[in-house]
């Protein structure tokens, strides 16, 4: 009997140890359900205000659940207007769905569509929403959503990193980036993807840092081998945007190229952009950098020699004809022939190195350390 009952004591008592275990498993759980469920904005991020359209005459906003315009007490909600630039006054309008999504123009974004007179009577179009929800529009469409997930997730930082960056350097100017080439391709709803906006999510708030300051995260699509010093082609000296070594050339589809141009399609390119050289016979590589990128090309013409820097002559010619700096160059006949490899201004993170490295089993930690050395990951703050 007094074993039974010792028996029945000792349940009782392993009953109440279980009830904190139990209750702290529950409590986990549901920690866990409302973490993951929150929006990301309540995961450590900041505001972001991108012009997705300038120089506009006409700018058409819908939405088919309403349209809510800041300030208005009119109770009115209308699914679609249109807005000219007589209707703008010195205070801008701002615009947002009663939804996820607004349409401007054909194309949905989320958050707060804005729009501001400009001197020359014009419109342009800011969207402000929350960075990561800017984000989940940015990184397919600066790498492609079917790559290496670790290498995805690396973009995600990147890009991150590079926007709060600018957003730090934007100073009264109203809006942080462009949505283009300029800064980073953001097209909203229409960039979204499975793949990045998980890479996204999984790497919320996360950016690269150097003493604790956020870096210029620059980032190219092919570096040809070896990643560039950024103070050979900008005035930027820092310890983490050096040149490395890099195997994309291992994959990439940009490991090497060739090109040619007439003489003649040179000398007007280069004349639309305030060189005005008479009977070009000749273009040669000039200076380079230890890398091996071309700093400058030397034109040979009826007047002498011109150097002209070779990010100059990319530009001029278009960089989807000259797809980078590391290029050697030969004549022919009255052609110049460009052989080179890579893809874009090649500082800071290689987008095809580093699927090169994920694919060898590298996380995106490394991945982001071996091309931003010296840097370390960190969380921003919510605000």
């Amino acid at each position: 009997m007094a074993n039974r009952y010792l028996t029945a004591s000792r349940r009782r008592r392993n009953c109440l140890r279980e009830v904190p275990r139990v209750f702290l498993r529950r409590a986990l759980s549901l920690f866990c359900s409302v973490f993951f469920a929150l929006p990301l904005s309540a995961l450590g991020s900041e505001l972001i205000r991108v012009a997705v359209a300038d120089d506009q005459q006409s700018v058409t906003l819908a939405s088919p659940s309403g349209l809510i315009v800041e300030g208005d007490r009119s109770g009115r909600v209308e699914k679609k207007m249109t807005v000219s630039p007589a209707s703008v006054g010195a205070r801008p309008v701002r615009v947002r769905s009663t939804q996820e999504f607004i349409g401007v123009n054909g194309k949905s974004y989320r958050g707060w569509i804005e729009l501001r007179k400009k001197r020359n009577g014009s419109l342009v179009v800011i969207n402000e929403l929350d960075s990561e929800e800017y984000l989940m529009g940015v990184v397919a469409e600066e790498i492609p959503f079917t790559w290496e997930f670790e290498a995805l997730k690396a973009q995600a930082v990147a890009s991150r990193t590079y926007a709060l960056y600018q957003k730090k350097r934007a100073g009264n100017r109203p809006y942080h980036l462009r949505a283009t080439t300029n800064n980073q391709i953001y097209s909203g709803r229409r960039g979204e993807r499975d793949s990045t906006v998980r890479a996204v999510r999984e790497t919320a708030g996360m950016v690269v840092v150097y003493n604790g300051e956020v870096i210029p995260a620059f980032y190219h699509s092919s570096c040809g081998g070896h990643t560039e010093d950024a103070s050979e082609l900008w005035d930027i000296d820092a310890p983490y945007l050096k040149g490395v070594d890099c195997d994309c050339q291992e994959i990439s589809r940009y490991g090497l190229w060739e090109k040619r141009f007439s003489i003649s399609s040179i000398s007007a390119a280069l004349g639309k952009n305030g060189y005005r050289l008479k009977d070009v016979s000749a273009m040669a590589v000039g200076t380079i950098t230890p890398a091996g990128r071309v700093k400058n090309v030397t034109v040979r013409h009826a007047g002498g020699a011109s150097s002209v820097p070779a990010e100059t002559l990319r530009a001029a010619i278009g960089y989807a004809q000259i797809p980078s700096v590391f290029f050697e160059t030969a004549m022919s006949g009255r052609e110049v022939i460009v052989s080179g490899r890579g893809l874009g201004h090649g500082v800071g993170l290689c987008q095809w190195g580093a699927r090169e490295m994920a694919g060898r089993g590298y996380d995106f930690k490394s991945i982001l350390n071996h091309y931003y050395p010296g840097t370390s990951i960190a969380q921003i703050d919510a605000h």
